[in-house]
């Protein structure tokens, strides 16, 4: 009789794979104790790198399947920055719940709208649900916050994004700037691991209600009450999921100048390389000006530089000669006027001192008296300088 095969998960085999590790390391624990005791040093070279492999291989295991745990969690939250589109589902039977299963979410006015139509591009001038533009939104973290919000695309064309956020009055589901989401319940949305339906504040509260016969906008039941205080008395109110599908990518549109016959892919190539030649041909010619250019740059600033030099020289040389010129005129004064006999360099000059004897009839002391005098022929005037002795006279 065989047992039955019972699924085994992730965390059943790797508390396994610990106990049968924790089991085998205290085995050779055992063993190496055992060895020393015995004073075995075979025994104990031969557990030693048994013990280390026993120790390094969790660490090792572990690094790999936290890397491992982290590339699977990156590629599973890879969808969170997909634009999706939002399908509805009834959660209980209902007999208008044709009118909501598998049909499409819309922004429209300001609020999202359930419409059983793909909107299209020509119908956005009408006044009706279906011109509105279908949800196509993903996550992001809201700023100043600690939780994620949604977004989502207002028009095609330019792709312009806005919140997605819940009315705090009226709870409708609704979308705009930061400024006008801002006061209201932004988050946090986040959404199930399985099958991808849309939760708000950790719960699936949406519901839809139908405002007028046919036209079923998007609410968000907070209290859980059935919107009792929210919308007015006969009102259908029914409870829907809202699943996340991947935004289908319309096919690309054909390029109208794309060559579709061989004789026009053929043109197109040799008007390809033409224009690379003649790229080719332009860049070669301003390489070759730029060249130029700097070869006459070059050769300019050399001749500059030897004008400069030239200047510099003459303007030395014309110095030079008006030195010459006045130590010339200066020699040439100089024959035609000798200088005074004070200041020629053969001038007699000495110094004589006179002291004064004691004369006996007042017993006083003479003043001494130190005179200098220079004597020099006077080569005009003729005349000969008297030396006089200096000397003081005697006051009465």
């Amino acid at each position: 009789m065989s047992l039955p095969q019972l699924p085994i998960d992730e965390d059943t085999l790797r508390k396994l794979s610990d106990r049968l590790l924790d089991h085998q390391l205290e085995a050779q624990l055992a063993a190496i104790r055992l060895a020393v005791r015995s004073g075995d040093v075979n025994q104990v070279a031969m557990a030693i790198p048994m013990l280390l492999a026993l120790t390094i291989c969790p660490a090792m295991l572990g690094t790999q399947e936290a890397i491992r745990q982290s590339q699977s969690k990156n590629k599973r939250e890879e969808h969170r920055a997909r634009r999706c589109n939002l399908i509805a589902t009834c959660v209980k039977p209902s007999i208008r719940s044709r009118d909501i299963n598998g049909k499409i979410i819309v922004l429209k006015d300001s609020k999202l709208y359930i419409t059983n139509e793909v909107p299209t591009s020509d119908a956005e001038g009408q006044d009706s649900v279906v011109s509105g533009h279908p949800f196509a939104g993903y996550f992001l973290p809201y700023p100043d916050s600690q939780y994620e919000g949604i977004v989502s695309t207002i028009c095609e064309d330019p792709p312009i994004l806005n919140w997605i956020y819940v009315d705090k009055d009226t709870y409708e589901v609704k979308y705009g700037l930061r400024v006008d989401a801002q006061q209201h319940i932004t988050g946090p949305f986040d959404c199930t691991s399985q099958d991808r339906r849309m939760t708000l504040e950790g719960w699936e509260g949406f519901v839809a209600v139908e405002e007028y016969p046919g036209i079923w906008a998007l609410y968000f039941d907070r209290d859980d009450n059935g919107l009792r205080s929210k919308v007015a008395l006969g009102t259908r109110v029914l409870e829907i999921e809202l699943t996340r599908r991947e935004k289908k990518e319309p096919k690309p549109k054909p390029d109208p100048n794309q060559p579709q016959t061989l004789d026009e892919k053929m043109k197109q190539h040799k008007e390809q390389t033409r224009r690379e030649e003649e790229e080719r041909e332009e860049f070669n010619r301003m390489q070759a000006e730029q060249l130029e250019a700097a070869r006459i740059a070059e050769a300019q600033a050399r001749e500059d530089e030897r004008l400069g030099n030239a200047m510099r020289k003459e303007q030395e040389e014309k110095d030079m000669s008006r030195d010459m010129e006045r130590l010339n005129v200066e020699a040439s004064e100089a024959a035609h006027h000798p200088p005074s006999p004070s200041a020629r360099t053969d001038t007699i000059s000495f110094w004589s001192s006179a002291a004064g004897a004691d004369e006996e009839d007042n017993g006083s002391d003479d003043r001494s008296v130190t005179a200098a005098s220079s004597l020099s022929d006077r080569e005009r005037a003729g005349d000969e300088q008297v030396y006089k002795r200096p000397y003081v006279e005697d006051v009465p």
